[in-house]
């Protein structure tokens, strides 16, 4: 019997889909906030290394947040849409008069498209390919070395639009983006900075004898509000 209330409910939604599809289209603009947990292993590496050589307690690299704005333009008779996504990354951390901050922008133009949608909810799925643009800054007692790289990568997700009237929604999503940055090249640096194998001006950045990587990459949870016209 729940069998086919779901059947119905799904063959309900694919007709109000296809109905309001005939006549949708237009423009919407979009505010939100992005949460995020990415992996840095190269800095928690030199995080560990610093601890252990100047006895202090700076904390591994946890959560990231990033607001972003973005345009959507949907198709008018499609349930298709093109997405655009800018956004500005921010994450530290710090402990014993030592701070290491990371900041970025990236932008992600996305395809979109509606595979089930009614009058209030709108169901999406998105994929596209971007580029982002990171700065860090690593700050000890003993000196100090400011670092910049960028990379292109991917994004896919899924989420819900919840209009509440014509022009207002509130959109939830989880997405998964790949942007790893492989090369960190030092911008400024100064003092002394024992824990890295490298880090003179215009250098690439290096620890334990290789390349200093960092990411913008993983899972994201992101809400927003939307303005529809």
């Amino acid at each position: 019997m729940k069998l086919i209330k779901l059947a119905i409910l799904a063959i309900g939604l694919s007709v109000s889909s296809q109905a309001l599809a005939q006549g949708m289209g237009g423009h919407a603009f979009q505010l939100g906030l992005i949460f995020m947990s990415p992996s840095q292993n190269d800095l928690d590496g030199y995080i560990d290394a610093a601890n252990s050589a100047n006895g202090t307690s700076v904390s591994k690299f946890g959560s990231a947040y990033e607001f972003y704005g973005g345009y959507t333009y949907r198709y008018s008779g499609s349930i298709f849409a093109l997405h655009i996504r800018p956004s500005y990354f921010m994450s530290s951390t710090d402990g014993g008069g030592s701070k290491l901050d990371l900041t970025g922008f990236t932008l992600f133009p996305m395809l979109r498209f509606y595979p089930l949608e009614n009058n209030f909810i709108h169901f999406f799925m998105q994929v596209g390919v971007g580029y982002g643009n990171m700065t860090g800054e690593i700050k000890e007692t003993g000196g100090s070395v400011k670092f910049n790289g960028d990379a292109f990568g991917a994004i896919a997700g899924l989420g819900a639009e919840f209009c509440f009237t014509d022009s207002h929604c509130m959109s939830v999503e989880g997405n998964m983006r790949y942007l790893p940055i492989h090369r960190n090249v030092v911008k400024s640096s100064s003092g002394t900075i024992p824990s890295l194998s490298q880090y003179g001006n215009g250098e690439e950045l290096e620890y334990n004898g290789s390349d200093l990587k960092t990411s913008m990459s993983g899972i994201q949870g992101a809400i927003s509000y939307v303005m529809q016209f």
